[in-house]
């Protein structure tokens, strides 16, 4: 007995160490959310008065407590499969530079690039951390990561790693065979990840989509024959089904492969502009302190960090709010409220789309960039040489930056310098992986060449598991706008072919079903559109414009051609 409860706490300290939760941290998190749920149990007994207090706290704080002690699982599984995504780019990183630094340098670079490399890096600085602060040698402190870490793949890689650096093997030759071995996979990866996606899919469309419809026919059935409607069906429309939404969105979001589109920055360490234009800058700035302005950009903002626009939504739906109560007449008072959702999205809807565009322009232009710097490579100019020629070639979004990074080495920038402040300009992940290997890369080696290639193969690679993704989730979307229009369907036909025949429904019995429906189609259209989003390109927020097409639909459905025909 002893020994199953032994084997069961050292398999929950590595679901919490894959998850890298603390012990103790956890142990909190499961009694506050246990009690947490359980005073939200005792709350709900007002409403639920069929079901004793003690009852409803006993099951919500059960309820609590299996959620938060299933989080681990759910983010070490999360953890593992990110682990998986960025473990190949790593790789292509250690190969690049292994030949020109030592292995715990290259794994210390990679330690402190986190936007790059995520969880991969988050697994090394777990070796930098037993090296500088234990005092564990680089081969002691990477077997304790091979026995902790959650990714199989990462274990096999840093194994394979470790006996190919004690037997003195070519770590750049053991690299570039793993490099390949782990694209391959990581594609695979993202096709199990993706049949898992479908079957979410179709998990929402029978429980989100088909159960209300059969719902909202039953309990208009049962008004016109004159039955009370039990409480249990309201309860599951307006209370279950908005909670296991976010449960779903929160499964998925769990478990996908997220496009990134964050801002990245690197510090600049010196200013390279001559000393009188750098005093220039500062007595304007001074200046400008001193009269009360400041320079700054609210749409520039916008466009780098699309989160910003949230301080725009309000304006719009307020003002919407206060012109329709006192111009606009509506026939449900369900229409202002999804008038309000559309108006408060559209900010973030528009800045985010922007920022999804952009990045998606700049990733398509980075492989023909390193195509012609390895060209011009091949013919041995410099890296500065290079840029001077390929400036005003037509690389889309990236040409009038080529042309700034020229600028700048004029102006007495080196190559590092500017091709940072390159980095900084465009704030693209994937632009700082590339360019970033680049800038280590001059620093260490004149042999640009091979590393250029192994850049280029990598970025491909990425891109058409992305493009591949975007296809598979093109057919979920369709799915999903099937089952959406499906309900509104339904709504339709229940409305202008069956209820408005029966002359012994009052009109007040037929408003009160027609709301019904209104209501439910919003929740439906909220949770379908995020759904949506996530399922087509992994992102919650690509269902905002989705949220916006599928609440649209439904107020002229029921606005329009059911209202307005009544």
């Amino acid at each position: 007995m002893s020994t199953g409860v032994s084997s069961m706490r050292d398999e929950f300290g590595r679901v919490l160490r894959g998850a890298l939760i603390p012990r103790e941290k956890f142990l909190g998190y499961l009694v506050l959310n246990s009690v947490a749920f359980g005073v939200t149990g005792y709350i709900m007994h007002i409403p639920l008065r069929s079901l004793s207090p003690p009852i409803l706290v006993a099951g919500f704080a059960a309820l609590g407590f299996v959620l938060t002690l299933s989080y681990p699982l759910t983010k070490m599984r999360s953890r593992k499969a990110m682990i998986d995504l960025k473990l190949p780019h790593a790789i292509t990183y250690m190969q690049s530079m292994v030949a020109s630094l030592p292995l715990y340098e290259v794994i210390r670079k990679i330690s402190e690039e986190k936007e790059l490399y995520g969880e991969v890096a988050e697994e090394f600085a777990l070796v930098v951390r037993d090296v500088e602060l234990f005092g564990f040698t680089v081969i002691d402190a990477l077997r304790e990561l091979a026995s902790s870490t959650p990714s199989e793949n990462l274990r096999e890689f840093v194994e394979g790693l470790i006996i190919t650096f004690d037997s003195g093997g070519d770590l750049r030759e053991y690299l570039a065979s793993k490099s390949v071995q782990f694209r391959e996979r990581a594609a695979r990866s993202m096709e199990i990840n993706l049949k898992t996606l479908e079957i979410l899919a179709e998990v929402f469309v029978v429980v989100f989509v088909a159960l209300p419809i059969f719902l909202v026919v039953m309990m208009t059935s049962m008004n016109i024959v004159g039955k009370t409607v039990g409480r249990e069906f309201y309860y599951f429309l307006y209370l279950f089904l908005p909670l296991g939404g976010v449960a779903l969105v929160f499964v998925i979001d769990q478990m996908n492969v997220k496009e990134d589109l964050s801002l990245t920055r690197i510090e600049r360490k010196r200013t390279y502009y001559p000393p009188e234009i750098v005093a220039d800058r500062n007595t304007a700035s001074i200046t400008n302190i001193d009269t009360g302005k400041r320079d700054m950009n609210v749409f520039k903002a916008i466009k780098l960090n699309y989160y910003y626009s949230l301080i725009f939504s309000p304006i719009p739906t307020l003002l919407f709010v206060v012109l329709a109560r006192k111009y606009l007449t509506f026939r449900f008072p369900e229409t202002l409220i999804a008038a309000s959702i559309i108006l408060f999205c559209l900010p973030l809807l528009i800045a985010f789309e922007y920022r999804s565009w952009y990045v998606r322009k700049v990733e398509k232009d980075i492989p023909e960039l390193l195509r012609q710097m390895l060209n011009l490579k091949d013919v041995g100019l410099t890296l500065q040489g290079v840029i001077d020629v390929i400036k005003d070639s037509k690389i889309g979004v990236l040409e009038r930056e080529l042309k700034i990074v020229d600028a700048d080495i004029e102006w007495g920038a080196t190559i590092a310098e500017a091709l940072t402040e390159f980095i900084n300009r465009t704030g693209v992940a994937s632009i700082r992986r590339v360019i970033s290997l680049i800038i280590e890369a001059t620093q260490v080696t004149e042999n640009l060449r091979d590393i250029l290639l192994i850049s280029l193969e990598d970025f491909e690679h990425s891109l058409k598991i992305k493009s591949d993704r975007y296809i598979t989730g093109f057919a979920y979307l369709v799915v999903i706008y099937v089952s959406f229009f499906t309900f509104l369907y339904t709504a339709y036909s229940l409305n202008t072919s069956f209820l408005s025949s029966l002359t012994s429904l009052t009109s007040l019995n037929l408003v009160q079903s027609q709301e019904m429906m209104y209501r439910v189609s919003i929740l439906l259209a909220l949770f379908s559109g995020i759904i949506a989003g996530q399922l087509e390109k992994g992102h919650v927020l690509h269902g905002l414009k989705h949220i916006c097409i599928f609440t649209l639909s439904a107020v002229v459905l029921f606005e329009f051609l059911i209202g307005g025909g009544t």
